[in-house]
């Protein structure tokens, strides 16, 4: 009898065990957290077969397996609802393990709190120039992020506009919010600063990425979305 996945939950405490290891690291709580993940089924996504997985890909440049633990979890993901199975973790691992290094592991709930098993033969590959990077009209932004970024830019001298957009780079599980400001001053100084301002807003497991504008950053930005800023 097929699973109905909209019901699916494993039963895996993924954020109690990360809240756990995050306040004190414990080898015993990873160990059981483990133990148990080995045992159970998880959702998995694919793009048109279930043999087409779509991979994760990390901060650290390892390609995961993206594994949900429940369906709640998994609506925290942009990709398609309607593309996605229920698999046991050993079916998960034995593809891992017959990639060759070329996939590093598992990532569990890689939108909200997350836990990765790596493979010990994981390859991480080098940075390429020139990796192509998408940009797009989002879907959906966070609630209250666009607000909040623009009443924080109102307050700022020397700014002049900003767009949030969503940016996708190939191979990436799915796009995250990109935020292209043009302003006068150093990047490296102001956009902590615009992160601190945001950060009352954003969820566990929501990734912004910043960008100063230049004339090609702003022509595209103004092509797929009205200005969240605009000086006036």
């Amino acid at each position: 009898m097929e699973t109905d996945i909209t019901k699916f939950d494993n039963g895996l405490e993924v954020d109690a065990a990360v809240d756990e290891i995050a306040k004190e690291y414990n080898e015993e709580t990873v160990r059981n957290f483990f133990m148990k993940a080995e045992n159970t089924n998880f959702i998995v996504p694919f793009r048109d077969t279930p043999n087409t997985i779509p991979l994760f890909n990390s901060k650290d440049g390892l390609k995961l397996i993206p594994a949900f633990s429940s369906y709640a979890a998994f609506e925290k993901s942009p990709l398609p609802k309607d593309k996605a199975g229920i698999m046991h973790f050993d079916k998960i691992n034995d593809i891992v393990k017959k990639s060759n290094g070329q996939i590093g592991g598992i990532v569990i709930n890689p939108h909200g709190k997350s836990m990765v098993f790596k493979h010990s033969g994981a390859k991480v590959p080098e940075n390429k120039p020139g990796t192509g990077i998408k940009l797009m009209k989002p879907a959906m932004v966070p609630a209250g992020v666009a607000e909040t970024l623009k009443n924080y830019l109102s307050s700022c001298e020397k700014v002049y506009s900003a767009y949030i957009l969503w940016a996708q780079k190939e191979n990436d599980l799915a796009p995250h919010l990109f935020m292209v400001i043009d302003f006068d001053g150093k990047r490296e100084e102001f956009f902590p600063k615009v992160a601190e301002a945001i950060k009352p807003v954003l969820k566990p497991g929501d990734n912004i990425e910043m960008a100063k504008a230049d004339f090609k950053l702003l022509k595209t930005a103004e092509k797929l979305v009205p200005p969240v800023y605009k000086k006036t």
